[in-house]
């Protein structure tokens, strides 16, 4: 990969955890993530999980069992301080789990570490909590 710790690459670190997330690949979504003890993350709804194997065996569990998923990300906000990045953002969650359709929002926080080895961040925190979903805008008209 290359990249060298800045905003910019951090910025598209977290883009590729969503697109990854979006393919549904868990091989590809555990590749993104630091191999380390200090791994966490708390998913909407869920209870605190901490270390690797429970945070891995979380996405597994969501890939296994989602059939479609998409995200439409706002508010990024993304710090770099060294090798420690910083990303806030607001997700609106679009899923499709057998063939029942869901929306959703969270606000969320991840966290990344630069990894000069191999020129990549590596994701070790990731905290997503339920937040509003837009409302449809008025159309103006009375049904």
């Amino acid at each position: 990969m290359s990249d060298t710790p800045s905003v910019e690459s951090l910025i598209q670190a977290n883009e590729r955890f969503y697109r990854v997330f979006e393919s549904l690949n868990f091989d590809a979504m555990a590749a993104l993530w630091e191999k380390s003890d200090r791994l966490y993350c708390v998913h909407p709804g869920w209870p605190a999980l901490y270390g690797e194997r429970p945070v891995l065996d979380s996405w597994k569990r969501i890939i296994g069992n989602t059939a479609a998923m998409h995200f439409e990300l706002s508010n990024v906000v993304a710090h770099v301080n060294d090798n420690l990045g910083v990303v806030t953002l607001y997700e609106q969650i679009l899923t499709e789990v057998g063939r029942e359709r869901h929306t959703g929002a969270a606000f969320t926080t991840n966290l990344f570490a630069f990894d000069p080895k191999v020129g990549e961040w590596k994701l070790f925190h990731h905290h997503a909590s339920h937040g509003p979903t837009p409302e449809v805008p008025d159309s103006g008209l009375l049904v």
